[in-house]
């Protein structure tokens, strides 16, 4: 275990190149015009179509850059130079996807003096969340409680942001209920994954997490509310289905904690109800 004065730190000429690469891509993006392509597939017996445009580019540069970047800063941990490390991929689903939020969230910042504070935001909480991954690599550590609850608060807030802009989109239920399950699988084994049950049981439960996610998703199209009532509904019984999968895991799941889950559920819901209408 790691004294609090000899906790290892991030080396800050990696996070430094790390978060630069990221503020970098965005701007020279912006001032590169790419040509729009748009394809069109037969989904579920009608035509399903997208356009291919430099925000689609944005989208899949950034999480490759945060995701290889998250890996060079926490190749110096101590853990991660010992034979029996974890591997490098379970750090990458909140780097990754606060950097494809950015890149989703960027273009709709229209005028320039809020466009260049939200890219800087975007750096600002990319370096949190690298820096609070890298406190979380080794369990035994003096740090690591304060980074995993860091991370778990972050996971439920990207959860949240994702949900709410996927409901607003308002298209197809293929769409958003795939889109919902892909996030809350990423979501749900990051934070299932901190138990000792082993990788495949956590990502067994994060799958089913997943599914119920995504048929819910589906279901909700069909209620016309505003997107933050829609992602605050799926915010709660995402973290309603983690939460009892995760005591589940760690075999602490009875009736008491069921009525937990269920008195959480019937306040959150009632309040998200009556503020909605």
């Amino acid at each position: 275990m790691f004294e609090p004065e000899t906790l290892p730190t991030p080396d800050r000429d990696r996070l430094s190149v790390l978060v630069g690469f990221i503020l970098l891509t965005p701007v020279l993006l912006r001032f590169v015009e790419l040509p729009p392509r748009t394809f069109t597939l037969m989904a579920l017996g009608s035509p399903l179509s997208f356009t291919l445009t430099g925000h689609w580019v944005l989208a899949t540069v950034l999480p490759a850059l945060a995701c290889s970047g998250t890996n060079a800063v926490l190749r110096l941990h101590p853990r991660m130079q010992q034979p029996h490390r974890p591997p490098f991929y379970l750090f990458w689903p909140l780097p990754g996807l606060t950097a494809l939020l950015g890149a989703v969230l960027l273009p709709r910042l229209s005028p320039w003096p809020l466009w260049w504070g939200g890219l800087l935001l975007l750096g600002a909480f990319l370096t949190l969340v690298v820096i609070a991954e890298f406190g979380a690599v080794d369990p035994d550590s003096f740090g690591f409680p304060r980074a995993r609850l860091a991370l778990n608060a972050i996971a439920y807030g990207l959860a949240f942001i994702s949900f709410t802009l996927i409901y607003a989109t308002r298209v197809r239920s293929l769409v958003t209920a795939t889109a919902t399950l892909g996030v809350s699988l990423v979501l749900a084994f990051e934070l299932l994954n901190t138990t000792e049950a082993g990788q495949r049981r956590s990502g067994l439960y994060a799958l089913l997490v997943a599914l119920l996610m995504g048929e819910s998703a589906w279901a909700l199209n069909y209620w016309m509310i505003s997107p933050w009532t829609g992602g605050l509904l799926l915010l709660l019984l995402f973290y309603l289905s983690v939460g009892i999968a995760q005591q589940h895991l760690l075999e602490r799941l009875n009736r008491r904690v069921l009525a937990e889950f269920a008195v959480v559920a019937l306040v959150a819901l009632a309040l998200i109800l009556g503020f909605s209408l």
